[in-house]
């Protein structure tokens, strides 16, 4: 079993997917005497949800990835070759191809069957911008393999946790990232919270509409019931009165 290509099978896979696939090629890894790679594979962290959309647009739009990686490498240039006008019109063409790859990667994401939540979305926004901003970004973004959102703070980049991201000394920066990661965190556990409330509540409103549709039905089977029994009787009773009839003749 070769590892980076399991590795990144796996990192093709929706986040729900993830870790049981991955357990599945621990153990078919171990079982062909692979020790390493299933220690290696064991390792391996399942993707948040701006993560993996993040790793779906490098596996599906690579292209459009490399433009924007590209548009963020023309703007670093020397600004004596790039004038007002020109840092302008590259900043707009990187608003435009970030917003391109966001809603392929929304409605891929939907196609799917795992819907982006907006934090999501907002996770895989910051991370085209830190790629766009910086190299360093921009080359782990290539490799489709992130667990978390990446952020680019100006004094280089950092990651939420399970990223495997360098650590920083701390300072103001590190804090302003710190917190902006927590919120980060906060923000998409509330709505992956929220987005399991709704699919309950679909959930219930389809059991609800089961038990209507089921009594319905029950009630329309008692009413043929009924029906059948009545003319049943009357059946009997016109075959009595029709017995006596011919007895009398």
């Amino acid at each position: 079993m070769d590892l980076e290509s399991t590795a990144r099978e796996l990192y093709g896979l929706t986040p729900a997917q993830f870790t049981a696939a991955r357990n599945a090629k621990v153990s078919e890894a171990r079982k062909a005497g692979s020790s390493d790679v299933a220690a290696s594979l064991k390792e391996l962290r399942k993707p948040s949800a701006g993560a993996w959309l993040a790793n779906l647009l490098v596996r599906e739009r690579s292209k459009e990835i490399e433009n924007l990686i590209v548009l963020g490498d023309n703007l670093r240039t020397p600004k004596s070759k790039l004038d007002g006008h020109e840092i302008r019109r590259v900043s707009k063409e990187k608003v435009d191809a970030a917003s391109k790859l966001i809603r392929h990667a929304k409605s891929r994401a939907s196609q799917l069957g795992h819907p982006a939540s907006a934090s999501a979305v907002e996770e895989l926004e910051t991370t085209l911008d830190a790629a766009f901003a910086d190299p360093q970004v921009a080359a782990r973004l290539r490799q489709g393999r992130l667990t978390s959102g990446l952020h680019y703070s100006g004094l280089g980049f950092t990651a939420l946790p399970h990223s495997g991201s360098p650590s920083h000394t701390k300072g103001p920066g590190s804090v302003r990232s710190s917190r902006y990661e927590a919120d980060q965190i906060a923000k998409r556990n509330l709505d992956e919270a929220n987005h399991e409330a709704e699919q309950a509540d679909t959930h219930v409103e389809k059991a609800r509409q089961a038990v209507k549709e089921t009594a319905a039905e029950l009630s329309r089977l008692k009413t043929a019931e009924a029906m059948a029994v009545r003319r049943s009787k009357d059946a009997h009773a016109r075959a009595s009165a029709a017995k006596k009839l011919n007895k009398l003749q």
